[in-house]
């Protein structure tokens, strides 16, 4: 059996996956996360036609009312930017919960049981937020800089934008869902 070591005296266990403890690993958030990111790849994908290119930039429609629409790059900045906030918070979020589990000393109060509790599945939802939201920002990034040095503009695929946007939904969704777990186990 696989299971989380709890120190301090009669706390001094071993709880097994098994034994219904859902917040015992970082593993099980990609048990919530799988099917969250799978979800967001087929809603991606059913909003396109599979098959067709995608224009990132308006001004490369053939619709004249959309030639000087402009760039994509101030939207991209503005997704980065959204994804590097919720990065940096998910990494501090980390941070505080390991220098928490850290410093608990015994007596250890309910709520830092709490805390224990908790922290391996809250951790696995940050992380996976950071992956995710990473993984995110250098495909689009990556397909971008492809798209524009094309000279047809037709290298952002129906699958290359389901891909991206399901990645970023899912980190944002794991990011939330940290807050959120954290929140939920810690003051019920």
């Amino acid at each position: 059996m696989w299971g989380i070591l709890r120190p301090y005296g009669n706390l001094f266990r071993v709880t097994a996956m098994a034994s219904g403890d859902f917040n015992g690993s970082i593993w099980h958030s990609l048990w919530v996360l799988g099917p969250i990111w799978c979800v967001a790849f087929i809603l991606a994908g059913w909003s396109v036609r599979w098959g067709c290119h995608y224009l990132f930039d308006p001004k490369h429609n053939k619709d004249d009312r959309l030639k000087d629409a402009g760039d994509f790059g101030p939207h991209s900045q503005r997704y980065q930017d959204l994804a590097k906030l919720a990065i940096a918070l998910s990494a501090g979020a980390i941070a505080f919960l390991i220098n928490t589990l850290v410093s608990i000393k015994p007596p250890i109060s309910e709520f830092d049981q709490r805390i224990v509790d908790v922290a391996p599945i809250v951790t696995g939802f940050f992380g996976s937020a950071i992956a995710l939201l990473i993984l995110f920002m250098v495909s689009q990034t990556i397909w971008y800089e492809e798209y524009s040095h094309s000279a047809t503009h037709s290298t952002y695929k129906a699958w290359k934008y389901a891909v991206c946007n399901a990645l970023g939904w899912s980190g944002l969704v794991s990011f939330l869902l940290g807050f959120g777990w954290l929140a939920k186990n810690l003051f019920r």
